[in-house]
């Protein structure tokens, strides 16, 4: 299932495709010449066609005309492109090499807290700002260099200051920061390479016209000035160079090695690579396209074609196979790259097994590397002799892994041995910076291995609820997501909206029953529930590569309800396509974390994981510490806010079971005599029964037998069904306190809208949002939700 927000054809306006009718291509005197013997080459072909007719034979061409098919690169269809953006993609390769050498060791940056603080007091709503912004901006303050500051939004709020003792992690983790440093260097080689063997420029002559008009005193900061100065834009053509036109020969060579940079860069990081090409010039569009047309077994060239081939936009499982991975996997079975993009494939395919195996066997063989690099480290730092065997161990391990992986058949199952240890060893200094950037491959086949699972949920779920509705998957009015709310031929109607009664009707009902007996079912729940813990598993492992600094236990002031109506204020302002949402003041309890563009993305999977589970008291500190985290992540100056799909979906349940849930918005023990709790977990002790959670449950439960006091029915039950009864209770309790800010919001906004048209002030309409937040995964999670854990929750109401 492709969500339609994952699909970046239409997000960060890039040039239109020349098969759109507003692709507009200059016609210079050398283009002319071409359209004129292709003029009289098409008059041929029509008088052939005539021939043919007047034979009786059926022409080649019908009359109807065939409908315009919007066809983009498969790279604009990547997931998860949206949180790649930022200022990464226009700043000089030197100055990122430089930050990138700052970010490994931030304590060595020291500037003056005057230069950098507002004044004390002073309201602010953004997060605090790094030392690699700090430096930036200070950089970019003297009249001989130029202002990138300017690049993004206004300088955030000074970087918190932390008990002394603790060590400042990397602002930026060096893994992706080192890959987008390696994107961009590689792709603007690229660029230059493909530039000269299509316009004919030497090296000096690109070099000049780059350093004349690239990088912010020509173009404005554009990277790819060099090849808008001679005429060379998006449509491919080129408008000057020199006068001796290169050979065949030299041509090919020159796009054989922009070809090599190109299939490097996608190695490094294939999102961070598919947005830099979607931002650049179109003269890599066809490039692997021409080197394939030469040499048809060239890998680096079928590897970078497979991201740009065009294809029909929207339909990427329809148009991608993994024959071409599959075959560069049996030639080089040592790349693990070619793993994680044949299982992002497989996940766009809806082939999650595979997927999670591709993943599973490329987590293995980098841990397995990472390893053996440490215990080398290791024995070089003790002064030990060093056995010199490399060639032989890699031969060894090359071959297990040609053999272990080739039949593609071996289960992901429980971790391996040594999975759970996954600790980088500390330097010298006593700090878990490393000395160089990371791989940052294992990071990403965790999180992808994470998505994977949680993905095989929905799809699994949701096919179950359409052979219940006797429906077939097919695609809808505005694209290939069918919701379970717009089923209309379904034999129950599936997930209803606005329905008090909640997402299935009353719990009773002949449609609530029908979805329990199908979705209820202990064997397929407890598979559900398998994907679900191995999701999280998956996720924390990979939250777990990122320092978190806090200068206080608790992020926000006051007890749990507090805690969570703050969060979740904070959250409804941050969320994209919500300007009329007031912040409330920050925390007063700042964290600094090591960002990552994926981290807000797998902080709101763990909790979206931990709703369908059911554990609703796990949920609230989990909710209130990814939202004080999520609001004091800052990417700047290499990355923008990342959009993050799960967010939107989370929030997006709650407004839904708020406002269509009347159980879930009854008042709770909090809401008239609150307890203080002890402070939220960190995130890696979301969902492993940390005990802090205990604490906070044993809490919800004092709380909870407060206000029900049991009645003498309830004492005469067994001990297994009061403590089953008790723990619905705390349950119920946890769920209504997070949806009590959630309905108090919307009764707020619904009474602001009932007073402005009473004074007749109902003129100015909501902004439109043209990309939607949610896709078809929010009422998956309501029809689990009211199918498996809202009918126990109501039974204690």
């Amino acid at each position: 299932m492709t969500s339609t927000s994952e699909v970046g054809a239409d997000q960060d306006g890039e040039q239109p495709s020349p098969t759109t009718p507003d692709a507009t291509v200059p016609e210079p005197e050398t283009l002319k010449k071409k359209k004129k013997k292709k003029s009289k080459k098409n008059g041929a072909n029509k008088a052939l066609a005539n021939a043919n007719g007047a034979n009786g034979a059926k022409p080649a061409q019908a009359e109807e005309p065939k409908p315009t098919v919007l066809c983009i690169s498969r790279n604009k269809h990547w997931k998860y492109i949206s949180s790649y953006h930022g200022p990464w993609l226009q700043l000089p390769v030197e100055l990122l090499e430089s930050l990138l050498l700052i970010n490994m060791d931030p304590a060595s940056i020291t500037i003056t807290e005057s230069k950098l603080s507002p004044p004390l007091g002073s309201p602010t709503t953004q997060a605090p700002s790094s030392p690699l912004s700090s430096l930036l901006r200070l950089k970019g303050s003297g009249s001989n260099n130029p202002d990138y500051s300017q690049t993004t939004d206004p300088p955030p709020s000074p970087f918190p200051l932390f008990k002394s003792g603790q060590p400042i992690p990397p602002p930026i983790d060096p893994g992706v920061f080192a890959s987008v440093t390696t994107v961009r260097r590689l792709i603007d080689e690229a660029s230059d390479l493909a530039v000269r063997a299509a316009s004919g420029l030497s090296a000096a002559a690109l070099g000049s016209l780059r350093n004349n008009n690239a990088y912010g005193f020509g173009n404005g900061g554009n990277p790819w000035g060099a090849s808008s100065a001679y005429g060379y834009g998006a449509s491919g053509d080129m408008g000057g160079g020199r006068n001796v036109a290169m050979s065949a020969m030299r041509v090919h060579r020159l796009r054989a090695l922009a070809i090599q940079r190109l299939a490097a860069a996608y190695k490094a990081d294939e999102i961070a690579a598919s947005v830099m090409v979607m931002q650049g010039a179109s003269a890599l569009d066809d490039i692997a396209e021409r080197v394939l047309k030469v040499d048809p077994n060239d890998p680096d060239a079928r590897y970078v074609h497979f991201f740009h081939e065009k294809i029909p936009s929207r339909q990427l499982a329809e148009c991608t196979t993994t024959k071409v991975l599959d075959d560069l996997i049996a030639a080089y079975p040592q790349r693990l790259e070619y793993y994680r993009t044949r299982g992002v494939v497989h996940s766009f395919r809806d082939e999650y097994p595979a997927a999670i195996r591709d993943f599973g066997y490329a987590l293995k063989e980098a841990r397995a590397i990472r390893k053996s690099k440490q215990a080398h480290l290791h024995t070089v730092s003790n002064g030990q002799q060093v056995e010199h065997r490399p060639h032989k161990n890699k031969k060894g391990k090359k071959g297990a892994r040609g053999k272990g992986h080739s039949s593609n058949k071996h289960e992901d199952s429980a971790p391996h041995n040594g999975e759970d240890q996954d600790a980088e060893p500390s330097s010298p200094t006593g700090t878990s910076i490393p000395s160089t950037p990371t791989d940052p491959i294992e990071p990403q086949v965790l999180f992808l291995r994470g998505a994977a699972y949680l993905q095989n949920v929905f799809y699994i779920v949701e096919n179950r609820i359409l052979q219940l509705e006797g429906v077939t998957k097919g695609m809808s009015a505005d694209g290939p997501d069918m919701k379970l709310c717009c089923i209309e031929t379904g034999h129950y109607g599936g997930v209803e909206l606005g329905n008090p009664e909640g997402p299935l009707g009353h719990s009773h009902g002949s449609k609530a029953l029908a979805y329990q007996s199908s979705l209820d079912e202990p064997r397929f729940k407890e598979q559900i529930f398998t994907y679900l813990r191995k999701s999280v598993r998956d996720h924390e492992r990979f939250l777990s590569h990122f320092k978190t600094l806090e200068s206080s236990p608790q992020p926000f002031p006051g007890d749990i309800a507090t805690q969570v109506e703050h969060a979740f204020l904070l959250s409804d302002a941050m969320r994209s396509g919500n300007p009329l949402s007031s912040p409330p003041p920050t925390s007063s309890s700042p964290s600094f974390t090591t960002y990552h563009p994926l981290l807000v993305e797998s902080h709101f999977s763990i909790l979206i994981c931990i709703l369908l589970l059911g554990n609703f008291t796990d949920s609230l500190p989990a909710f209130v510490n990814a939202v004080a985290l999520v609001e004091r992540l800052e990417g700047y100056p290499i990355f923008l806010p990342a959009r993050s799909m799960s967010q939107a979906e989370f929030l997006e349940v709650l407004e839904r079971l708020a406002k269509g849930w009347k159980t879930g918005i009854m008042p709770h023990p909090k809401s008239t005599k609150r307890l203080a709790l002890e402070p939220a977990p960190v995130p890696s002790e979301v969902a492993s029964g940390s005990g802090q959670q205990e604490e906070a449950r044993e809490n919800m439960a004092s709380t909870s037998s407060l206000a029900d006091a049991p009645s003498s029915s309830e004492s005469e039950m067994p001990d297994a069904e009061q403590t089953r009864r008790r723990d619905l209770s705390q349950s119920l309790d946890s769920l209504r306190i997070l949806l009590a800010p959630v309905h108090r919001r919307q009764r707020e906004r619904a009474e602001k809208i009932a007073s402005e048209k009473a004074n007749g002030n109902d003129g100015q309409k909501q902004p439109q949002i043209n990309i939607p937040l949610h896709g078809p995964r929010v009422e998956i999670i309501l029809a689990w939700l009211a199918a498996v854990h809202l009918p126990g929750l109501e039974s204690v109401a």
